[in-house]
């Protein structure tokens, strides 16, 4: 066949399949984002989050957040679900390395990407990536509070997916108390 025949075929075929849009829930089209409810969220959330702490041992004791959402921009109409689970055992500055390098070591035998590394001293941190786009963060703050993240998306936007957050233990200050408390044997020594 000449070019000058298969051209506006071509033209005609590239114009039919621009004015078709992907389905907004499909899984299986490219391109696509299957937008998951809140509790769909939720249980992702906390499998990941699940996970993490499978891979310490001794194991800590952990406080968990309230799921929240920030919308999107892309694909709008959407939000990202975060969730932080806040230490409670205390962690002594000498074993950070310790814990980075186990939860790290675990994230890559799943696979995920480890987008970034802070090797400070006093306030080191883990930045990873799923497969499908999850985020996951293991953040030690001052002083010495330490935060194991996760963040999913989409979701539909909407005001308040999870409902009111329940009241949280907090601080005479006012701020959330999150610092660690407990004593672990190995941890915190």
């Amino acid at each position: 066949m000449k070019l000058t025949k298969v051209l506006p075929l071509l033209l005609a075929i590239l114009a039919v399949a621009a004015c078709q849009s992907p389905a907004r829930n499909s899984s299986t089209s490219p391109g696509t984002t299957t937008v998951m409810t809140p509790n769909e969220a939720t249980t992702k959330l906390r499998g990941l989050l699940d996970d993490a702490f499978s891979a310490i041992t001794p194991a800590l004791d952990y406080r968990e957040g309230w799921p929240h959402a920030t919308e999107n921009e892309v694909p709008e109409g959407t939000a990202n679900v975060a969730l932080d689970r806040y230490v409670m055992t205390r962690v002594s500055s000498g074993k950070y390395g310790a814990l980075l390098g186990l939860v790290e070591r675990h994230w890559k035998e799943r696979g995920y990407t480890i987008e970034s590394v802070n090797t400070d001293a006093t306030m080191p941190a883990i930045f990873a990536r799923t497969s499908d786009g999850s985020a996951l963060s293991l953040r030690v703050g001052y002083p010495g509070n330490i935060t194991i993240g996760a963040d999913v998306n989409p979701i539909e936007a909407a005001p308040n997916p999870f409902g009111p957050a329940p009241s949280q233990p907090t601080l005479p200050n006012g701020n959330p108390d999150i610092l660690p408390t407990l004593d672990d044997p190995f941890w915190s020594h």
